[in-house]
């Protein structure tokens, strides 16, 4: 069986996940799915970035250890993945648990955060063979550095920005302070080509390509004890800490056991790595000159995706739009959270979010196409078969439409577009509730003569049980509990004798269409 191995982007653990850590979640869960269903033995993985400044200040104000403060918000980051439903293989206490006490083998999702003690000593591993490789060397780093990103900032990228980062909308600081540099410049043309190559979408490439048109820099990989403390120690060196990106980046490896010696070498490299548009720059070009230092292959996708805003404006806590993954999931269920954050939302540039768009396609998509469709089906089913699904055969009229699905939805998948693989799937949904209109099986049933009323409907409604059935497979990776329901009303030998309502109609944040 084909291996294929998944990674997310970890999340900064000094808040309670957001919006942002969902989409990663989502994306990684809808691609493993996917490739499970595609009869691969596929891993994702996912974790906490733990360390840097941040954290320890924050911990600090607290009164608190930095390691009391990311143990505290660890129920959160579970919470967030339990209400997602991800696709673990595993109790969720299993995924929570330790590097050490995680079983690698029977999991589907493997869990890392950085503060963990095998990781630790995994990423000073990763040092030593940096260092030995001959591409870390020491010296005085004088520039700039944004504390927000907690990432050094070229002198060209300051003056562009006007010296203030445009994320933080915070001036960036002046630093001149001994530190060790990873020789990124060696390896100039092959992050040029694994850029033009790797990363999905184009454009990210291209604007990536202009940061290289005069080589890449070399990079600061740490930072002195006395200005950061909780973080990696670099080996051999205690007036030193990892930067946190080095530390950060590593997991991808350190969470399939390397540098040990026997470590699952059969799942590198990733087939897709999961980013957002803001740590581009460090996966496209710290991580892949890493690995090229440690003689490892490359990832052989970066998928890029953007931010999602409310409203049309930047969640912010000041302007009081932050929205919780949870308040829509626990309102609205799990799979339209899914279902919007994939349809409404362009995989590859910023979307946004409203009360309004959302319950507009909640109401009008969820409830109206697919849950009114999965409604007819079943309560004609009940009328003209007695419930009874024996008549289902091969026929289905809608056989070049199914073929366009299919064709359409597996040409997204292949290119990472999500948005545009949901919306193939939905696409034929609209198809076989126009299909319903122009059968008009409500008609064939007033047909006198017997045979051909009966070999008429049977035809109907074959179309439409193999079409449902088709929905609920393509579907399953997307909306996992939807595809469940579907095939549990249209998959055995009758319909259940009770249904519930799959996406009952909801107006909880808008009046708009109370009444369409």
């Amino acid at each position: 069986m084909t291996k294929y191995y998944l990674t997310t982007a970890i999340p900064y653990a000094n808040a309670a996940p957001h919006i942002g850590t969902a989409i990663d979640y989502l994306y990684g869960d809808i691609l493993l799915r996917y490739q499970l269903l595609r009869g691969k033995q596929a891993k994702l993985s996912i974790g906490t970035d733990e360390h840097g400044t941040k954290i320890e200040q924050k911990a600090a104000a607290s009164g608190q250890t930095p390691q009391q403060l990311v143990d505290q918000l660890q129920p959160e980051f579970q919470r967030m993945r339990q209400a997602l439903e991800l696709n673990f293989g595993a109790p969720l206490s299993q995924i929570g648990a330790e590097l050490a006490k995680q079983d690698f083998a029977t999991q589907n999702i493997v869990n890392i955060r950085t503060s963990d003690p095998l990781h630790v000593k995994r990423v000073q591993a990763i040092w030593r063979r940096l260092d030995q490789a001959g591409v870390i060397y020491k010296s005085t780093y004088r520039g700039w550095y944004c504390a927000g990103c907690e990432a050094f900032v070229t002198e060209s990228e300051a003056r562009e920005h006007d010296f203030i980062c445009p994320d933080h909308s915070r001036p960036y600081e002046k630093l001149s302070e001994d530190n060790y540099y990873l020789a990124v410049s060696k390896f100039t043309d092959q992050l040029r080509e694994f850029i033009r190559t790797a990363v999905v979408p184009e454009f990210r490439g291209k604007e990536l390509l202009e940061l290289l048109k005069d080589g890449a820099q070399d990079v600061s990989i740490s930072r002195p004890a006395d200005k950061l403390s909780w973080g990696v120690a670099v080996p051999g060196d205690p007036s030193q800490v990892m930067y946190v990106w080095i530390d950060a980046l590593s997991n991808y490896l350190t969470v399939l056991g390397y540098p040990d010696e026997e470590w699952h070498d059969d799942y590198w490299p990733a087939q897709v790595e999961i980013v957002g548009k803001d740590i581009l720059r460090f996966h496209a070009i710290v991580w892949p000159a890493m690995l090229l230092a440690l003689g490892l292959p490359l990832p052989e996708k970066l998928m890029v995706h953007g931010f999602i805003n409310v409203d049309g404006s930047k969640m912010s806590k000041s302007i009081g739009n932050v929205v919780s993954p949870l308040e829509i999931i626990d309102n609205y269920g799990v799979d339209a959270f899914r279902y919007y954050f994939t349809a409404h939302v362009p995989t590859f540039e910023d979307g946004d979010f409203s009360w309004d768009k959302f319950e507009s396609a909640y109401n009008g998509e969820l409830a109206n196409d697919l849950g009114n469709l999965l409604a007819r089906v079943i309560a004609m089913i009940r009328k003209y078969f007695g419930g009874n699904l024996s008549f289902v055969g091969d026929d289905n009229e809608l056989k070049d439409q199914a073929e366009t699905l299919l064709g359409n939805y597996k040409v997204a998948m292949d290119g990472l577009n999500l948005h545009d693989a949901v919306l193939a799937i939905m696409e034929y949904v609209h198809e076989l509730n126009q299909y319903i209109e122009r059968s008009a099986p409500w008609q064939v049933a007033k047909l006198e003569d017997k045979s051909e009323r009966q070999a008429r409907l049977d035809q109907v409604f074959s179309t439409l049980v193999n079409g449902l059935l088709l929905v609920a497979k393509y579907l399953s990776p997307f909306l996992p509990d939807t595809a469940q329901q579907l095939h549990q009303a249209v998959g055995g030998d009758s319909v259940p004798e009770t249904t519930s309502i799959i996406f009952p109609k909801k107006y909880l944040h808008s009046e708009s269409a109370k009444h369409d």
